[in-house]
C-alpha cells in the first residue's frame, strides 16, 4: 500500500490499483464472475436439479406469465388396412387437452451496509466478506429449492416452485393439477402400486384401479427374497415401456437407498453396477444401478421410505431465460445505509404424461 499524489490510499492486488472509489466497480465485476460457482454449487450439487439440468429436454422459454403444455388425452384409431374401392371418412379425435402452469420467482440477497464498507475500506478484505456472503447465499438458495422441490403443496401462499409430492403423489387420484382434476381425468394419474392385477401393466391407462397400497419390507432376511426389488421392476416395466431407459432416474430417500444398497448382503447372488457419474461420485448423491437406472438419494426433505421413478424427458424445469441466475443491478435502498444485489431466479417445474412416472410407498427395512 502506498500514498499517490493526492494522498488517497492505494491498494496494489497483482497488476491492479484499487481505490475506495473502485470497490464498488470490483465488487460488482466479483458478482457477476462468481455466478458460474453459485450455478455449480447449487445445480450440480442437487440430486433432483442435477439430473433436470443434465437432460437434453431442458428449457428455457423467453418470458411470459404461463407455460401452455398440450396433452394427448386419448387415441387415434383412424388406421385401418383396405383394399380396392374401399372409403375412409375422416373424423377428429380427442386427443389433446392443455394444462396451465404459472411461471414463479425467487430472490435472494447480497448486501453490506455503509459502516462495514468503510471499516474495510481500501483493505481488500471487502472482496472476502463478499465471498462469504455469497457462501451463505448458495447455502439458502440450495436448502429453499430443496424444500420446494419435495413439496406436497405449493407453499409460502402459492408462490413456489412445483414439488414432486404434488406433481407425483403417492395417491393420484384427486386432486387439480395445472388446472385438471384427477378424479375427472384418470389419464392424468401417475402410476402406483394398489396390489392388484391392474399394477401388472401400463396403468393408469383403467380407471378402476384401487387405493395405494404400501409395499413394506425391503425384504425377508430369512429368504432372501426382495419384495420391493420386484416392485421397483414392475413399476419401471409399466412406465417405462417404449421409452429411452437413459431419460430415468429415481430418487428417494437416504435409508431407502440404503437398504437397496444393502441386498447383496441378503440376497447373495444378487450384485448392483455403479455408475461413473462425476458429479454423483463428486457429491455424493448416489451412483448404484437398478436395470442401468440410476438411484439417487436425498438426506433432508424426501419422504421416508417411497420411491419416485422419474422420466426427464416429461419431468421438465422450465427457466425464463432472461431472469434465471441473474442479478440485478445495486439498489440504495433510501431509508437504509446498505447497498444490496438480488439473485433472480424465475421458471417452473412441469410434468408431462403421469404414467410415464412411477411411485411406490411404505417401504420399510429388510426384515
Amino acid at each position: 500500500m502506498f500514498l499517490d499524489f493526492t494522498g488517497i490510499a492505494v491498494l496494489v492486488i497483482g497488476d491492479i490499483n484499487v481505490t475506495d472509489a473502485l470497490d464498488d466497480e470490483f465488487v460488482a465485476t466479483c458478482l457477476w464472475e462468481v455466478l458460474p460457482t453459485i450455478y455449480n454449487q447449487v445445480f450440480l450439487t442437487h440430486p433432483i436439479l442435477s439430473e433436470l439440468e443434465n437432460t437434453p429436454w431442458r428449457t428455457e422459454r423467453p418470458g411470459g406469465k404461463r407455460i401452455r403444455s398440450s396433452l394427448r388425452t386419448g387415441k387415434n384409431t383412424s388406421f385401418r388396412t383396405f383394399d380396392k374401392g374401399s372409403v375412409m371418412t375422416p373424423r377428429p379425435y380427442p386427443m389433446l387437452n392443455w394444462c396451465y402452469w404459472n411461471y414463479k420467482q425467487g430472490a435472494g440477497d447480497v448486501m453490506i451496509d455503509w459502516v462495514t464498507e468503510r471499516e474495510q475500506s481500501g483493505s481488500g478484505n471487502i472482496f472476502d466478506l463478499m465471498e462469504q456472503r455469497v457462501e451463505g447465499l448458495i447455502d439458502g438458495i440450495r436448502e429453499e429449492m430443496n424444500t420446494m422441490l419435495w413439496s406436497a403443496l405449493v407453499g409460502n401462499a402459492g408462490m413456489d416452485l412445483n414439488g414432486l409430492q404434488l406433481l407425483l403423489p403417492t395417491d393420484p387420484r384427486t386432486g387439480v393439477l395445472a388446472g385438471l382434476n384427477r378424479a375427472d381425468h384418470f389419464w392424468w394419474r401417475n402410476c402406483y402400486w394398489d396390489n392388484t392385477a391392474l399394477s401388472y401393466q401400463p396403468h393408469p391407462t383403467e380407471s378402476g384401479l384401487g387405493v395405494p397400497v404400501n409395499v413394506g419390507a425391503f425384504g425377508v432376511i430369512a429368504t432372501g427374497y426382495s419384495t420391493v426389488l420386484k416392485r421397483m421392476g414392475t413399476m419401471l416395466n409399466n412406465c417405462a415401456q417404449g421409452e429411452d431407459l437413459r431419460d430415468y432416474f429415481i430418487i428417494t430417500d437416504q435409508l431407502t437407498y440404503e437398504q437397496y444398497t444393502d441386498s447383496p448382503q441378503h440376497m447373495k447372488n444378487f450384485r448392483i453396477n455403479y455408475e461413473s457419474n462425476a458429479d454423483a461420485v463428486k457429491y455424493n448423491f448416489g451412483n448404484a444401478l437398478f436395470r442401468g437406472v440410476p438411484i439417487r438419494f436425498d438426506s433432508y426433505d424426501a419422504p421416508s421410505g417411497e420411491m419416485r421413478i422419474i422420466n426427464k424427458k416429461y419431468m421438465r424445469l422450465i427457466s425464463d431465460s432472461g431472469a434465471w441466475m441473474t442479478w440485478t443491478e445495486e439498489r440504495k435502498p433510501y431509508n437504509q445505509f446498505v447497498k444490496v444485489r438480488y439473485l433472480l431466479l424465475r421458471g417452473q417445474l412441469i410434468m408431462l404424461v403421469p404414467r410415464k412416472h412411477a411411485v411406490l410407498q411404505g417401504i420399510s427395512a429388510w426384515a
